[in-house]
């Protein structure tokens, strides 16, 4: 009984540090403060930020839940954004021990794993400049950017 109370305290101060648990209800302000977020970030990256600032302020039907979690998973692995990625892989980890645990004492507690993997996700997505100054092109495949680096040295040194 001692862990899911702990994890309820510690998802609830989460909250009220990143600022989710406020009494604003001014839903157009919020909506527009997260639209502007994702400008200039690539369609992965712009997709993951959305559902998890949907997530964090309970909109569009979606909540800090394994259900959310699952669909930013899916969106976040198109991301182009090597921070987006990474706080995808370690919310797609979340998940699989929150759903492993089913019917386990210790659901709850990894329940709440999850929904912190969603807020700090939600942090991430909110250094707009972090985000993009990550983003990776796809590589045209191969070592091909060593290779001409390396070679370029030789020809120097020749």
């Amino acid at each position: 009984m001692r862990g899911p109370t702990i994890a309820a305290v510690a998802a609830c101060t989460l909250l009220a540090i990143t600022g989710c648990a406020n009494s604003d209800n001014n839903p157009d302000t919020a909506t527009a403060a997260g639209a502007a977020n994702v400008a200039g970030l690539d369609k992965g990256s712009a997709g993951a930020c959305t559902i998890a600032y949907d997530a964090t302020h309970s909109q569009n039907g979606r909540d800090l839940d394994v259900a959310t979690a699952t669909q930013i998973i899916s969106v976040g692995k198109t991301s182009r954004s090597t921070i987006i990625t990474a706080a995808t892989d370690v919310l797609s980890g979340a998940v699989a021990k929150a759903q492993a645990a089913a019917g386990e004492p210790d659901e709850d507690v990894l329940k709440a794993e999850v929904s912190s993997a969603i807020l700090k996700l939600q942090t991430a997505c909110q250094d707009t400049d972090a985000v993009k100054a990550n983003i990776t092109t796809p590589s045209t495949g191969g070592g091909g950017a060593s290779a001409e680096a390396t070679s370029a040295v030789d020809r120097k040194a020749s």
